[in-house]
């Protein structure tokens, strides 16, 4: 089985520049540059295991920004590694097979350059009577370290208060095994989106509009953001007030519709430098949505095809 092949037989077909006798294996592209070194033991004469080479590597990361390597953990000696922009670019090519072009892309990237997320936004939008324009997105999530399989979802984008903020699906979110089909399959993915992208998007916003929160509701979700930290929790609470129209003093304020929830959490989440937190937020907007039963049953075709 390919996954029980030590790193250092596969290195090449994965896209990695090989230097053997250095036992090091190098990959570079517009996102920065990564190195992958064997691990061995402390080379001396004081023990019989000195020289051993070990079954994981290290990594060292670069930007352009930088001038040195950075160390950004290590990896074990089966893992699988596929680049980031060759992943990027996948996509990049299959949205171009459906007849679709890109507007934007925004990446985002951990401080060790091992997790990158970036959204690709498509020209195909909808405008929705109460909020505008609204474009489909690909989110593409890949990591060098082995915590995290390479994902590919579906979101949406907007515009809010002139800023531009993304939100990606938690459901349709397609893992590596389902990435590396072939190209027409992830077209046909593409387009598949697409599809119930523009035919439901629009219903979706309008019948979260009319879904007001219950206070219950609104507590349990409070809840959810508070174990992410105290502090996100009264900034995303802020972002919703500012959403809410003004009161008389003295009159308690109505409750928010669900999309009002929705919309402040991923305000927040857009500009969440954490990568993880960020998805844990887009997790718990998604939660507070009430998503069309065509575009949810798409989205869970797309997770398991």
């Amino acid at each position: 089985m390919e996954n029980l092949t030590p790193f250092s037989e596969r290195a090449e077909s994965m896209g990695l520049i090989v230097n053997e006798e250095a036992g090091l294996y190098q990959y570079s592209d517009r996102y920065g540059e990564i190195i992958y070194r064997q691990m061995v033991t402390k080379d001396g004469d004081w023990h019989e295991t000195d020289g051993r080479v070990l079954p994981s590597l290290a990594i060292f990361t670069k930007s352009e920004e930088t001038e040195n390597f950075i160390y950004g953990g290590r990896i074990s000696d089966f893992y699988k590694f596929i680049g980031n922009d060759v992943l990027n670019q996948r996509i990049r090519d299959s949205i171009q097979d459906v007849g679709m072009a890109i507007i934007q892309e925004n990446s985002f990237q951990n401080i060790f350059l091992t997790r990158l997320r970036n959204e690709i936004i498509i020209r195909s939008s909808q405008n929705v009577a109460e909020i505008g324009d609204v474009f489909p997105v690909m989110i593409v999530d890949n990591s060098y370290n082995g915590t995290k399989a390479a994902t590919i979802s579906f979101g949406i984008s907007t515009l809010y208060d002139g800023d531009r903020i993304v939100f990606g699906f938690s459901l349709g979110e397609m893992r590596q095994v389902h990435i590396e089909t072939s190209r027409t399959e992830m077209s046909s993915t593409i387009s598949s989106y697409m599809e119930v992208f523009t035919e439901n998007i629009a219903d979706m916003i309008s019948s979260n509009f009319q879904s007001t929160f219950t206070e219950d509701q609104m507590l349990s979700v409070m809840d959810v953001i508070e174990e992410f930290g105290k502090k996100r929790k009264e900034k995303i609470s802020a972002i919703l007030t500012e959403m809410q129209p003004p009161v008389e003093a003295g009159v308690v304020p109505p409750l928010p519709s669900a999309w009002q929830v929705f919309l402040a959490i991923v305000r927040y989440s857009s500009i969440e430098p954490n990568l993880n937190v960020k998805k844990l937020l887009e997790n718990a907007a998604e939660s507070v949505l009430v998503i069309p039963p065509r575009m949810y049953e798409v989205l869970e075709r797309l997770q398991s095809s």
